[in-house]
């Protein structure tokens, strides 16, 4: 049969015949040659014949004709090829409207045809499945009970057959060659599909839990919850009770009832899961958080929320209006970081003064200065003190009670140790309070009295003597509180490792010439004494693994600074081997010692040791409780990785999570020294592709409030006295710190710093990232766009907290349960506001440092706090994957945190409300990404004049970050499968094409892997002397600031000149 022949026999059209006129070729290629669609035609075909996007586009986007008179679709010369398919045109009315549908009829026809002619089974398969259809139950949860395997068969049925039957009535009237009989079948199909599975599967979703009148749990399955339920004991189903609402954890010994307390917990349980989202993220247990809200212990699921902020998800609890908890990361954010950034205001205002220059007002004005000053410095050396030397200054003087030096720098000196002096004793005193340093050594005089026991000879005699000096330490504080004994002043000792590796002769004839006279050991006892503390100060890990115990020997690295400081030479005399950078040791001092202070006031100590005991025997008792050994294995696996993820989850907020057994080790450095590097060359346009923040303020407080309370006031008179008093609020509530400390960037960029020891090269390469940070603009936008959203949502805190809790809006009470203000909470802040606030311009404005009610200002500034750092997305302890902190998963996933941080905060939590707000923000976010994509494309050169609308769209929507690491996990993908799988092949906007091994080994292995491999071709090049412009183009990306925005033109001309 030749070609016209088969044209001629063309009639009902069936997957492999009737393709358009003007696209036969696709049948005929030659005699010999059969046609092999590609792999991303095949994937487009699939998902429009397949799924129901496509027709829904039809129906949506498809434009209205209007009818003709007389118009008669028989008689019409555009169907003379469409005889076989007329019936499809029966209730055309126009010839437009016949042409829309030929061009329809036209595209489904090649994808029938590309579908004959492939063996290509597995899109067609995920095409299939990728329907919202696929989302809904089998069937009702009554027919799911029935005892009758018929009732489940017919009702499955049934229902699945309705579920899909609207989405295939509308594939069959839009795809123009799909057959009522076709959808028939495919509706029988389902049906058969559906009720089989709830015939099968229905039996096994009765299974429920009972308490045993005793605390305990028994399995059973009620057969039919309309018929009298038959259990194994004569007890009653234990169900969630709403009267009793039970959300804190609290250690043994506190004034409740064990017995009660359980009871409480078994019956919240229900209500601390998630709120389900209706595309089941809230169940995809990718993170430690969520899968701790799904365990079978409801210690467990209680005890997620109370540790870290859950991103703005929300908890079925609040449905029936209970307070979710406030977090331990969040009192530690609003309790402590205010407190440091004042003192680091201080120091540069001090030495802003010192250099005769009037510190600017503003944050970012202020760092804007100092970094100024620092480039001037650096082109021409100061007369006076440089910023690092006048720290140094500032270190000793805290050690030594007042600078010890005399001159024009000594006022100013003094003044920023004062302050720091300030900040370090509400450390203290926090500490204090808690009993943090006691804890600590009892728990040490414990291990000692337990190894004394198993122990005789010299080695006893030793562990006696450690014993005694550990009781008489425990004593001391018990009786005078903390103090120090190795300098006049307190401060923070941390250990310069390579200072003391570079200079050991020295460091050792110091110890040993103390020793002598400290101890009075011989010259050889004196000398052994000196190597085992210059073995343990460079060996020792700048933190203590918790379950590894206490090291028994001496405590003088612990990061929380609680260890007793046994190696009690002298700081004036070890002064060269000591951190002295004072902006150093806060940070590290404030970030380790306030989370374990605050670990300890949640929880009874920082180890969490009887949380972890209490979650333990609670899975006990479900253990005995379970029916068959299967179900005890699977409990006790559960336990096993609810417990790894309750210690990951402590460990995160500690910053030792995935830390380095021997973090001084080459391999560890090397790590954080290439992670720094990574942000060197790639971060330069972060500022640009954060323009979709802007965004975000509108999603989650909604445009009303966003213009209301945040634009309104740019353009009023009132604007200076609101922003001067909501920038207060938001110091006192640690959200204006991005400025100082870098927070949200370094969550993108997993560099954050949990080593108190560092050795030069890196102390270099993280001066370099925080000076790089400032000229990448991306601490000032941050710091910007979090007091802009952090003004929005207090106004709108302080507008609700004024109106009776009656009249607030359904979805602004979610906001307050979300973040830990029940109507109760809310009265005592009402009060507190009606004593206090000051209204300006309408507009209500705190004064929190005023309330007298100290529990309800930590709810206030927290409930701001967690708010904000859901609306300008910044990665908490909870958000990412445990894997990624670890060394090789930090460096496999660096500049994923966002990703990870967009899953939770943006996609779960905005799917969970499913409100105006968030669809908006989503449409905005989508469209300021695609502006963003047009710029790059300017700063890169990319020539996009090819692009289609989907191919904008798809990469607008990849650069928005709204599927969360979804679209890493797709990029990815279309890399290492050279485009033939993700989602941009699936939809037709990407061809097959052939991706280099480097790019591809960087989509596997991250960032450090493709800018090892960038840099190993550039390198080959040069040594083969066969360097062109493409190896200069190469060059530019592993160039540190290569990708600085505003250094475009410069770059440019550097590295797009003819390479000769």
């Amino acid at each position: 049969m030749d070609k016209a022949q088969f044209l001629k026999t063309m009639n009902e059209p069936t997957y492999n015949q009737d393709v358009s006129p003007f696209n036969e070729s696709l049948l005929f290629f030659d005699d010999h040659t059969p046609y092999v669609p590609r792999g991303n035609q095949v994937w487009a075909s699939s998902f429009r014949q397949y799924a129901p996007y496509e027709s829904l586009t039809r129906m949506i986007f498809d434009p209205d004709f209007q009818d003709e008179e007389g118009y008669d679709y028989a008689s019409d010369p555009q169907l003379e090829n469409y005889q076989g398919s007329a019936w499809r045109f029966l209730n055309s009315g126009s010839r437009a409207e016949t042409a829309q549908r030929i061009k329809n009829l036209n595209v489904d026809l090649e994808d029938q045809n590309i579908l004959a002619n492939t063996d290509q089974w597995l899109p067609q398969v995920v095409a299939t499945l990728a329907t919202p259809a696929i989302l809904a139950p089998l069937a009702p949860l009554r027919v799911l009970r029935s005892s009758r395997l018929g009732k489940r068969f017919t009702g499955g049925a049934l229902f699945t057959a309705a579920v899909i039957a609207p989405e295939e009535l509308m594939m069959a009237s839009e795809i123009e060659n799909r057959t009522l009989g076709q959808s028939a079948v495919v509706l029988t199909g389902a049906g058969l599909i559906g009720g089989s599975l709830s015939a099968v599967l229905g039996k096994y979703s009765n299974r429920i839990y009972f308490n045993d009148g005793k605390g305990g749990v028994l399995w059973s399955e009620s057969v039919d919850p309309t018929a009298k339920v038959t259990t194994k004991t004569k007890s009653k189903p234990f169900n969630p009770v709403k009267d009793v609402k039970t959300n804190s954890w609290k250690p043994v010994g506190a004034n409740v009832s064990p017995e009660r307390q359980r009871q409480s917990m078994w019956q919240s349980m229900e209500g601390d899961a998630l709120k389900e989202t209706g595309v089941g993220l809230e169940k995809l247990p990718w993170n430690p958080v969520i899968r701790l809200t799904q365990s079978p212990n409801p210690i467990v699921r209680g005890l997620a929320s109370q540790m870290v902020d859950f991103g703005g998800m929300i908890q079925k609890k609040v449905a029936g209006e209970e307070a979710m908890s406030q977090s331990v990361e969040a009192t530690f954010r609003t309790t402590y970081t205010p407190s440091l950034v004042n003192v680091m205001r201080m120091m540069d205002e001090q030495y802003l003064s010192y250099r005769g220059f009037m510190a600017k007002e503003g944050d970012i004005s202020r760092s804007l200065q100092m970094l100024r000053l620092k480039g001037k410095d650096f082109l021409n050396k100061p007369t006076g003190l440089t910023e690092y030397q006048f720290r140094e200054r500032v270190s000793n003087a805290l050690r030594n009670n007042g600078d010890q030096v005399t001159d024009g720098a000594t006022s100013y000196v003094n003044s920023a140790a004062s302050k720091a002096r300030e900040h370090l004793d509400v450390i203290k005193n926090q500490a204090t309070e808690v009993k943090l340093f006691e804890r600590a050594l009892q728990k040490q005089i414990k291990k000692l009295e337990d190894q004394i026991s198993k122990s005789s000879g010299s080695t006893k005699t030793a562990l006696e003597a450690q014993l005694a000096k550990a009781k008489a330490n425990l004593a001391r504080i018990q009786a005078n509180g903390v103090n120090v004994n190795t300098a006049d002043g307190f401060l923070p000792r941390i250990w310069r490792v390579d200072k003391i590796m570079d200079n050991s002769e020295a460091f050792l004839e110091i110890v040993k010439n103390w020793s002598r006279t400290q101890y009075g050991l011989s010259n050889a006892k004196a000398t052994k004494f000196a190597n085992e503390m210059i073995d343990q100060v460079t060996r020792s890990k700048p933190y203590y693994n918790l379950d590894e115990g206490i090291d028994s020997i001496d405590w003088i690295t612990q990061a929380s600074s609680t260890k007793a400081r046994t190696f009690e030479i002298p700081d004036r005399l070890v002064v060269d081997f000591l951190e002295n950078d004072v902006e150093a040791i806060l940070r590290h001092h404030t970030t380790t010692m306030g989370m374990d202070i605050e670990l300890t006031r949640a929880f009874g100590d920082v180890s969490m040791s009887n949380v972890i005991k209490q979650v333990t025997d609670e899975y006990n008792t479900i253990i005995k409780q379970a029916p068959t050994t299967a179900e005890r294995q699977k409990l006790a696996k559960q336990l096993e990785d609810d417990l790894r993820d309750i210690r990951g989850l402590r460990d995160r907020l500690r910053g030792t999570y995935g830390a380095s057994k021997d973090p001084h080790a080459l391999s560890s450095r090397a790590v954080r020294t290439m992670k720094s590097f990574n942000v060197l060359v790639g971060m330069g346009s972060a500022v640009v592709s954060s323009v979709p923040d802007v965004m975000r303020t509108i999603m989650v407080e909604g445009l009303k409030a966003t213009n209301e309370k945040g634009l309104r006031h740019f353009f009023k008179n009132s604007r200076t006295v609101i922003k001067q008093l909501s920038k207060k609020e938001l110091n006192k509530a640690g959200i204006s710190a991005d400025a100082y400390l870098g927070l949200r960037s370094a969550q993108f960029t997993d560099i954050g710093d949990m080593f108190g020891s560092r050795f030069a090269w890196e102390r270099n390469m993280n001066q370099s990232v925080g000076i790089f940070f400032m000229l990448n603009g991306l601490n000032y936008w941050n710091q910007f766009m979090k007091e802009f959203a952090g003004n929005v949502s207090m106004l709108r805190m302080t507008e609700n907290i004024m109106q009776d809790w009656s009249t607030i809006s359904s979805r602004d009470k979610e906001k307050f349960l979300a973040n830990g203000i029940d109507q109760q909470m809310h009265s005592r802040m009402q009060l507190q506001m009606r004593n206090h606030a000051k209204q300006e311009d309408g507009e209500w404005l705190p004064e929190t440092d005023l309330w007298t009610d100290a529990t309800a200002r930590l709810k206030f500034r927290n409930a701001l706090n967690q708010t904000v750092e859901r609306t300008i997305i910044t990665p908490g302890a909870g958000d990412r994957a445990l894997w990624t902190s670890t060394e090789l998963g930090s460096l496999m996933t660096q500049f994923k945190g966002y990703g990870q941080g967009a899953m939770v905060r943006l996609l779960t939590a905005g799917l969970q409300e499913k409100d105006a707000a968030f669809w908006q923000g989503l449409a905005l976010l989508v469209g300021a990404a695609a502006i963003v994509n047009e710029i790059k494309n300017v700063q890169y050169g990319i020539d996009d004049s090819k692009d289609t609308y989907n191919d904008k769209l798809i990469n607008a929507i990849d650069r928005s970050g709204a599927l969360g690491w979804f679209t890493d996990v797709n990029n990815s993908l279309e890399k290492i499968s050279d485009y033939k799988l993700g989602m941009r092949p699936m939809f037709g906007s990407a061809t097959e094409k052939p991706i280099p091994s480097g790019a591809k080994f960087g989509a596997i292995f991250g960032p450090a892997a493709s800018n090892l491999s960038t840099g190993g071709a550039v390198a080959s090049d040069i040594i083969r002397m066969e360097a062109d412009n493409n190896t200069a183009k190469s060059a530019r990306f592993i160039t540190p600031g290569g990708n600085l925005f505003w250094a475009d033109p410069i770059m440019d001309g550097i590295f797009n000149s003819d390479v000769n």
